[in-house]
């Protein structure tokens, strides 16, 4: 079996239109509520561009916090523009879609991660402060307030232009039912990486064949990457992580 790692963009991406058409959620926010540990939030907007295969515009988040057992954790959100211009969001909370033509505040309805209760997350985004508010059934389950964190001051630097590169690819299985096919192709999977080199998404760009989509996606997930330099700045980057299996 043989692994390839291409770096598809490593240049940050175009300047991303707001939902509103000029307002972003990017960047880096310390958030804090009532009975609830303090978080960091992180947002980037993808707007893809050749050779990536879509159109719609992308939003992906994490959210980092201290647990009160002192457990760190981490999840992930993900918001894509339909062709009417909703959004529709995956979140920890739950699922749910904006009205066509969203602008802030956002309003996703949708139910709740395990399919029992209306769920809604609203984001209403003003200058440097954000609100997000999750609720399920009448309940609120999640209520911050964020203040975004400033840019880093710019820097110089020996090189001010670097290609992303990988750390350490991790190694795919072959999954031992493509075994009795003798099956092989290749799998391509897009990962796309915030600007501290982590892991915000990883999902299938194209296979040839389905049955190793996990393992390849497992492996691009357990890659360990160091994102784009631009400026002298870490940016965000989205790559293509390519596995060619042979039996």
């Amino acid at each position: 079996m043989m692994i390839a790692v291409v770096v598809l963009s490593s240049l940050a991406p175009p300047p991303a239109r707001g939902a509103d058409g000029g307002v972003s959620l990017d960047g880096h926010w310390r958030c804090a509520g009532t009975g609830i540990p303090a978080t960091e939030r992180s947002f980037f907007t993808f707007v893809p561009r050749p050779p990536v295969k879509r159109t719609a515009r992308e939003i992906f988040a994490s959210a980092d916090r201290t647990e009160r057992d002192g457990r760190p954790s981490t999840s992930f959100e993900h918001m894509i523009e339909l062709p009417d211009q909703s959004l529709q969001v995956e979140a920890v909370e739950g699922n749910g879609m904006t009205a066509p033509h969203a602008s802030f505040p956002l309003r996703f309805t949708g139910r709740s991660f395990d399919d029992a209760a209306p769920f809604t997350l609203t984001y209403d985004l003003a200058g440097t402060s954000l609100h997000r508010v999750a609720t399920r059934g009448d309940t609120v389950i999640d209520e911050e307030r964020c203040t975004r964190e400033p840019e880093p001051a710019a820097t110089a630097c020996p090189q001010p232009n670097v290609p992303a590169t990988v750390v350490h690819a991790a190694e795919p299985q072959y999954p031992a039912a493509a075994y009795a096919k003798r099956a092989k192709g290749v799998v391509q999977v897009r990962v796309v990486l915030d600007d501290r080199s982590r892991v915000l998404w990883a999902d299938v760009e194209h296979s040839d064949e389905p049955m190793f989509n996990d393992s390849a996606r497992g492996a691009a997930r357990d890659t360990t990457y160091r994102t784009a330099i631009q400026n002298c700045r870490p940016i965000p980057s989205v790559y293509i992580f390519t596995v060619d299996y042979s039996p």
